[in-house]
């Protein structure tokens, strides 16, 4: 005989049938929410009257295991629920329940990715604020350098020229600009020289305390490049420093690189 029963945990309507409930005294578990109950006790009003005209009593299990029937369907079937729908709804994420550290550490991680993804956004954002990008570069050294950009990503190369000072000596003119509106790092530079069919004779790597603003100091102690802004640096090279001794034929060219870093930092 098909009967319903309704859990009263999740107020869940099932199929459940006469001999399902002969089982265990009554105990079966529901499918929705896994509450174990008595199904005897919860049968709808109309299958109580029903029940007590059978007469039965509930048999005596051989163990006292709940009914390993779970009522996604009473009678055995796996149909689904009768009136599932009527069943509370619980939301995917309930800030008024649950551990406290727990909320404290979801809420932290969610902020940690809002202030990364603003971070990785800095230069579009600041780009649309140049009024901030202002205060950062007349801010001091600290401030620059925690919103300055690596020169490989910031830095355009406008122009470079080569000119040998004497038989032993060379210096490199290079016009750098930063076109972004934060400040940029100074570069590692890297010179190569070269024969007539371009190929490298011998090369000198950099660092910016080997160059120097035009008229003035070593790069590595002058402020960043601030935005917006073009710098002139002069690169002395003493021919007897190079990797490669040259042969007699002198160099008839080069080629200038830039790094973030030195090759001992790489």
């Amino acid at each position: 005989m098909s009967l319903a029963t309704r859990c009263p945990n999740c107020n869940t309507l099932f199929k459940v049938t006469s001999g399902q409930l002969q089982m265990h005294e009554g105990k079966v578990r529901c499918g929705h929410c896994q509450t174990v109950f008595s199904g005897i006790e919860h049968l709808t009003s109309a299958d109580t009257e029903a029940w007590q005209k059978l007469d039965l009593s509930p048999r005596q299990s051989d163990d006292n295991h709940t009914s390993d029937h779970n009522l996604t369907g009473g009678d055995g079937t796996g149909s689904e629920a009768l009136f599932a729908n009527t069943a509370p709804t619980k939301p995917l994420l309930n800030f008024n329940q649950g551990n406290p550290a727990l909320k404290t550490a979801c809420i932290a991680l969610l902020l940690a990715l809002g202030v990364q993804a603003l971070w990785w956004q800095r230069i579009n954002l600041l780009q649309e604020t140049p009024e901030i990008a202002k205060h950062i570069n007349n801010a001091g050294p600290t401030i620059q350098r925690l919103f300055a950009s690596p020169a490989t990503q910031a830095l355009r190369v406008e122009g470079s020229g080569l000119q040998a000072l004497d038989e032993h000596n060379l210096r490199v003119d290079l016009t750098l600009h930063n076109p972004l509106p934060l400040p940029a790092r100074w570069p590692h530079l890297k010179v190569e020289l070269l024969d007539p069919q371009g190929l490298v004779l011998a090369s000198k790597s950099l660092s910016p305390g080997d160059y120097q603003l035009r008229d003035e100091n070593a790069a590595s102690q002058a402020p960043l490049i601030t935005g917006k802004k073009t710098v002139e640096v002069l690169a002395y090279l003493n021919l007897s420093t190079l990797n490669t001794q040259l042969p007699e034929s002198a160099a008839t060219g080069f080629r200038l690189e830039l790094f973030d870093q030195g090759p001992s930092e790489q």
